[in-house]
């Protein structure tokens, strides 16, 4: 690689550029000239997974000659500059070199199909009939070698600082990858459900892709949400989740949440967090409203929102979709003079 401060070493930043990209570019040979066709596919455990017509030019090539190339990039940006020569591309992507075999048995070539579905955004397994499957090729690319870069620019574009902040007891994280199993077990209580429109995920699938949309947010500018993991500043235990969405536009709005696994209730926290996001919503982000919605029925978060100094401005009839049913939703707000009145 000709610029080496440009190279990533890193085999889990590698793995995060093939896992949240989606199209990926198969280049091949005709004779002595090469050809390149763009696929959807899905990566899992070192192996890329693709599908295809049966029958067609690169079917043709590959079964003359499985070695290939391949590239996929995460991001490429146009950053623009009043100064011409000041353009740039912001960019991370992969290059790398390997063997594709097609998959014929049934059972394999569902697994592949699943993994396809799942890498771009189906929340479980949709299942296929068996003449759909046998209709399509499936290609698996075994990755024999791999290499990755990004633009020297790539950290002042799309690497934004987290918004970590702290409340007495509490430390409040941007929410990582490395948070999937602690999100995941938290919108899995049944309790934590009860109120929540989100529903018990289905699969741990189901939850990465949520958690996925929200890290992919940071890269927004200006951004519209933050969401942040919640720990105890003595014992640094998971104990819930917080989040605001911004409005970013002449309104100044923001809307808060939060959420805590049972055993933490009653302890103050919810109260604790609710007054730190208001602050941070006012300070921080300069806004001039600071809003929060609650479920008719969800008592204890009444209480948390009062207590933080909202105060419930109306309701909203039959707006909340909870477990098949629609339920009203309390509207509670504070502006920014009601926090110096």
């Amino acid at each position: 690689m000709r610029k080496a401060n440009q190279e990533i070493n890193d085999k889990a930043q590698i793995e995060e550029i093939l896992k949240q990209s989606t199209v990926c570019r198969i280049a091949m040979m005709d004779s002595d000239v090469p050809y390149i066709v763009p696929f959807n596919y899905g990566f899992i455990d070192g192996v890329m997974y693709m599908h295809s017509a049966k029958e067609g030019k690169k079917i043709e090539l590959l079964e003359k000659n499985n070695k290939v190339c391949f590239e996929i990039e995460q991001k490429a940006d146009v950053v623009t500059n009043d100064i011409a020569c000041k353009w740039a591309t912001a960019y991370r992507s992969v290059i790398g070199y390997g063997t594709i075999d097609f998959l014929m048995q049934i059972p394999d070539k569902k697994k592949a199909l699943d993994i396809i579905m799942r890498h771009n955004g189906a929340k479980a397994n949709l299942g296929f009939e068996e003449k759909q499957i046998e209709a399509v090729a499936i290609l698996k690319l075994t990755i024999d070698s791999i290499s990755a870069k990004q633009s020297s620019n790539w950290g002042e574009v799309h690497e934004i600082k987290g918004v970590n902040f702290e409340s007495e007891r509490l430390m409040l994280k941007e929410a990582v990858l490395s948070d999937l199993e602690n999100i995941h077990n938290l919108h899995s209580v049944p309790e934590v459900d009860e109120f929540n429109t989100l529903g018990i995920p289905e699969s741990i699938e189901e939850t990465k892709s949520l958690l996925k949309s929200g890290i992919d947010q940071k890269m927004d500018n200006p951004r519209g949400s933050f969401h942040w993991c919640i720990f105890n500043k003595q014992s640094g235990e998971f104990i819930g989740m917080a989040g605001m969405f911004l409005s970013n536009d002449k309104f100044k709005l923001g809307e808060i949440y939060y959420k805590f696994l049972p055993k933490y209730w009653g302890k103050g926290y919810a109260t604790e967090v609710a007054k730190r996001l208001i602050k941070l919503g006012f300070v921080e982000f300069k806004l001039h409203k600071v809003e929060a919605g609650v479920a008719v029925g969800n008592d204890q978060s009444v209480k948390v929102l009062e207590k933080s100094g909202m105060i419930r401005e109306g309701l909203r009839r039959k707006i909340l979709p909870i477990r098949g049913d629609w339920v009203d939703n309390y509207h509670y707000a504070i502006v920014e003079n009601d926090a110096t009145e």
